[in-house]
């Protein structure tokens, strides 16, 4: 099996060093930062998955085919786009979620809520940097566009059965050249959910980043804050990801590379199918008919789910 190895790192910020509370509509409520760090970022899968979870779905993909008049539109209008929450002042007033009310707009040291998820066991918001307000060459800036976070990088645990939220800094999971040091220069959280007590996040940034170790999927023990295992780099840089029985659903692609869809085991990391597909997927969701539906970057595309 292989051991993912953990490095240790003196924690000197004080962002690091200590928990950093948030007083929302009067009432204190309290966090803790857990920093998730590896050695060596570039995919550590585990061979082996806990007894009776080894087993994954497979996806046979069928003639369906649909063009695609929405970027972000979905093959069947029973499917929502990704579960995000949405909020008017975050620029996401067009789903049916909103914002828990114990999830603070601002948190501690200026980080600004980018989107809170629902697609797990209970919401996971994640956090980024304030929008500039710097005038773009068309004139608007980034506040004027939307008051979302950018680039995010915190990733909060909003289980209300817990009083004290956990949250996750994934900053130091990258090792950028030494000509970059701000935020906007880091991989980014895309994704996330909490399931069975695990994180799962997907985290990436712009085509050539970090010397190809980019767009993975990452899992983390939120009661040890261990991390798991990490996938193979250039994994998933789709908008979302599934998780389906044993089996994490996610896509790839781009300008200039060859375009996937793959399925790995969501307890070890290890890919178990690698799909080609004819253009970049984006979003993945589940129809009532069971099958999983795609939407590519021109078309939709569906597969039969084999469990």
């Amino acid at each position: 099996m292989n051991r993912l190895v953990l490095s240790a790192v003196l924690l000197t910020a004080t962002f690091f060093a200590q928990a950093q509370n948030y007083i929302l509509d009067g009432v204190e409520h309290e966090t803790v930062i857990a920093p998730i760090v590896v050695s060596n970022f570039n995919g550590q899968t585990l061979s082996a998955a806990p007894a009776g979870k080894g087993r994954t779905i497979t996806l046979v993909k069928t003639s369906f085919s649909k063009s695609l008049d929405d970027y972000t539109a979905l093959a069947l209008p029973e499917l929502k786009l990704g579960n995000i929450i949405g909020h008017p002042t975050l620029g996401w007033d067009d789903t049916d979620y909103r914002i828990p009310d114990i999830v603070p707009e601002v948190y501690s040291n200026g980080w600004i809520l980018n989107d809170v998820f629902y697609d797990g066991d209970y919401p996971v918001a994640t956090y980024g940097r304030a929008p500039s307000t710097e005038l773009l060459p068309w004139g608007e800036s980034e506040k004027d566009i939307s008051r979302r976070g950018r680039d995010p990088h915190l990733i909060m645990l909003v289980d209300s059965s817990k009083e004290i939220k956990k949250v996750y800094n994934t900053s130091s999971m990258t090792f950028p050249p030494n000509n970059r040091g701000a935020d906007i220069d880091r991989q980014s959280v895309t994704w996330a959910v909490v399931k069975d007590g695990i994180l799962y996040f997907s985290i990436g940034g712009l085509d050539g980043f970090d010397n190809g170790l980019n767009a993975y999927i990452v899992a983390v023990d939120t009661n040890t804050d261990k991390t798991l295992w990490l996938s193979k780099p250039n994994t998933c840089n789709s908008e979302n990801f599934l998780i389906i029985d044993n089996s994490i659903v996610c896509g790839y692609g781009g300008t200039g590379v060859t375009d996937y869809v793959n399925v790995l085991n969501r307890f070890t990391g290890v890919q178990k199918q690698h799909l080609w597909v004819a253009t970049a997927p984006y979003w993945f969701a589940l129809g009532s008919d069971g099958k999983l539906y795609v939407s590519l970057y021109d078309k939709h595309i569906s597969f039969k789910v084999n469990r």
